[in-house]
């Protein structure tokens, strides 16, 4: 499964018209782009998160984009609660800051043995069945902190 073509069938393509070019080039001005906002302004991905499934994306930031799902959780309750309700169909976790997510950034998570966060700094990559290791990332410390704190 191609993480572009995924990103754009569920998601950018809500965003932006699809191009006859190759899709990392959709993804990337989906990425990239500005995007009408509720409030009446335009903006582009530049904070929060969205997680991307087969059914559709939710995401943070309060897009005017029809036919997208909101949550004001954070990313880290939001991906934690993804990962517990795991159904085995491919996910994208997108973490949105100032800087766009390099479409190179985009990766499917298909298995929670290879779970993929996908940031403008970077991916990060982690296996979700074993505990964080000692010097685990913020991310994977403060997603086993909620799944702890759910199992109570």
């Amino acid at each position: 499964m191609n993480a572009f073509l995924f990103f754009n069938a569920h998601f950018g393509r809500r965003l932006v018209a699809p191009s006859n070019g190759p899709p990392h080039m959709d993804a990337w001005r989906a990425l990239k782009s500005r995007h009408p906002l509720r409030n009446g302004k335009t903006g582009r991905l530049s904070s929060g998160w969205a997680i991307v499934r087969p059914a559709g994306a939710v995401l943070q930031q309060k897009l005017d984009v029809p036919d997208l799902l909101y949550d004001d959780r954070t990313r880290f309750d939001a991906f934690a609660a993804e990962l517990a309700a795991w159904d085995g169909g491919p996910r994208l976790f997108l973490v949105f800051d100032k800087s766009p997510i390099p479409a190179a950034n985009l990766f499917l998570t298909l298995d929670l043995r290879a779970v993929r966060i996908c940031a403008p700094g970077g991916v990060e990559t982690f296996d979700w069945t074993r505990p964080a290791p000692p010097g685990a990332s913020r991310m994977r410390r403060e997603l086993d902190a909620r799944r702890a704190r759910d199992a109570a």
